[in-house]
Order: structure tokens, then sequence, then C-alpha cells
């Protein structure tokens, strides 16, 4: 007799570990993290940008 192939089981999504989570929420988290970071630079540049030039245009009516 010929000898069967043994299929490999695959355990369904909602059976995983939390091992197998975690990695994949801890890489959003850290995206998340630079996200925001990068937000809050951009916002303190454009603020630190119109200061600047209300400083030029109040320096030129004078």
């Amino acid at each position: 007799m010929a000898a069967r192939k043994r299929i490999a089981k695959k355990l369904p999504e909602f059976r995983l570990t939390k091992e197998h989570n975690e990695p994949e929420e801890t890489d959003l988290k850290k995206v998340k993290a630079e996200l925001l970071k990068e937000i809050e630079e951009n916002e303190k540049n454009s603020q630190d940008w119109y200061d600047k030039e209300l400083d030029k245009n109040l320096k030129q009516q004078k």
C-alpha cells in the first residue's frame, strides 16, 4: 500500500495564541508613536514659521 501524505493543519486565526499577535501590535504602536511625533514636529515647525513671518511683517511696517 502507498503511504498517506500527512497534511499540516493550521490553527484558525481566532485560536492563535497571544504570542503571535504581540509583534504586530508592538509594530503598530511604534509606527503610531513615530507618526504622532512627526505630526507634533510639523506643527511646531509651522508655528515657528508663522511667528517668523509675523515678525518680518511687523519689522517691515515700522
